[in-house]
């Protein structure tokens, strides 16, 4: 946690920082659904006032009996304007994840991604990792939580780079590679008052640079969602809302922090507004989960706001419609159950020695999953 907090400092964000916009995208021939060109207005000519608020909750890494808890009291009786249920984003890496609890979380309507099997540190490293190891990581986590959370690989679509350490292109050709169609791992604070919506990279990386290296070719029909920079209180910008250099100690200071920010979106341009987390603010202080849940409890009352995952806002952007048919558009998922039959599976660690241990949907692997063998065969 100590290497991520140090990343995450860094991620106060260089004002300074480079910038590749491009100035080239006509939306007369970038024409959803396929493509939709960088802006920071509501697409196809909408006003802020007619669309929907829609609001991202992500979060990183694996999914444990502990942030389980967690998870499970966000998500209990929250509904949407439609009275459907509130649905999140989670960014899953493989050491510690228990795939019954994200099988579970996928069938009830939420979103699953990869985050690289093996996270591993230094964060640096990742910067300069190769296709091939891209591929092994992100699609290779692609692979692995389809098989032993039993959920359709069709159906894992995002990916987030761990520490949000890319290699620019790299990552990109990795992501085609791999099936992958969308990345929010790019911070922005250039393009966050007003917020920028999500856009294609038919023509490009259209924002500023924080975090390099940074892609300077094109990705057709590829999505970016820019992680749009929080605020403290005293205006230090962070992309993960537990990355802020003032620390909320109170749940008053959690709620105050989330709803400030998200007012910024809302009477602005009402680009969708991401809260993205690593679970362990929870831990940190458990009053950051009260205020977070009272942030929650005050959406509830706006008719307005719908709490999506990524992947339906992204059919948003390739569809916009107005306010008055989003009761119809984000209507209630209807997935058919798989079987999950939990299954603990024993592998040594062959760098510590101790014994790891993998919670599983499916009959257990030869050995723990690795980069390059997603499924832990001999």
């Amino acid at each position: 946690m100590k290497i991520l907090a140090a990343l995450l400092s860094v991620l106060f964000l260089n004002l300074a920082a480079s910038s590749n916009v491009k100035e080239s995208c006509n939306p007369a021939e970038c024409v959803a659904p396929d493509c939709r060109c960088f802006s920071q207005s509501p697409p196809d000519g909408l006003h802020p006032e007619d669309i929907p608020q829609l609001v991202f909750l992500t979060f990183d890494e694996a999914i444990t009996k502990t942030n389980m808890v967690n998870y499970s009291s966000i998500l209990h009786n929250r509904k949407n304007p439609n009275d459907c249920p509130v649905t999140m984003t989670f960014f899953v890496t493989h050491d510690s994840n228990d795939y019954t609890f994200t099988h579970q979380l996928f069938y009830t309507g939420n979103e699953i991604a990869s985050a690289s099997i093996s996270h591993s540190t230094p964060a640096q490293t990742w910067a300069s990792k190769t296709v091939e190891e891209w591929t092994d990581e992100l699609g290779g986590m692609r692979q692995t939580l389809a098989k032993f959370a039993n959920i359709p690989i069709a159906s894992i679509q995002g990916e987030r780079a761990p520490f949000l350490q890319t290699s620019g292109d790299v990552t990109f050709q990795a992501m085609q590679k791999s099936g992958l169609k969308w990345d929010c791992s790019y911070p922005t604070i250039k393009y966050s008052e007003p917020a920028a919506f999500p856009y294609t990279m038919d023509y490009g990386f259209a924002q500023d640079c924080q975090i390099e290296p940074c892609p300077t070719s094109t990705y057709p029909g590829v999505w970016n969602v820019p992680m749009i920079v929080l605020r403290d209180v005293e205006g230090h910008t962070c992309s993960m809302a537990d990355g802020c250099a003032n620390r909320t100690t109170t749940s008053e200071e959690a709620y105050t922090f989330l709803k400030s920010n998200f007012n910024s979106h809302y009477n602005s341009s009402k680009a969708p507004f991401g809260v993205h987390l690593h679970a362990a603010w929870f831990l940190e202080k458990s009053s950051n989960l009260d205020g977070y849940l009272q942030f929650l409890d005050d959406l509830a009352t706006m008719k307005d706001v719908y709490i999506v995952t990524v992947s339906q806002g992204l059919e948003w952007m390739k569809n916009p419609v107005p306010l008055t048919k989003a009761n119809e558009f984000f209507s209630c998922p209807k997935i058919a159950p798989s079987k999950c039959t939990t299954r603990n599976c024993y592998f040594e660690d062959p760098i510590h020695g101790n014994e790891i241990v993998m919670t599983s949907c499916v009959p257990c692997p030869d050995v723990n999953p690795t980069p390059g063998n997603p499924f832990g065969e001999l």
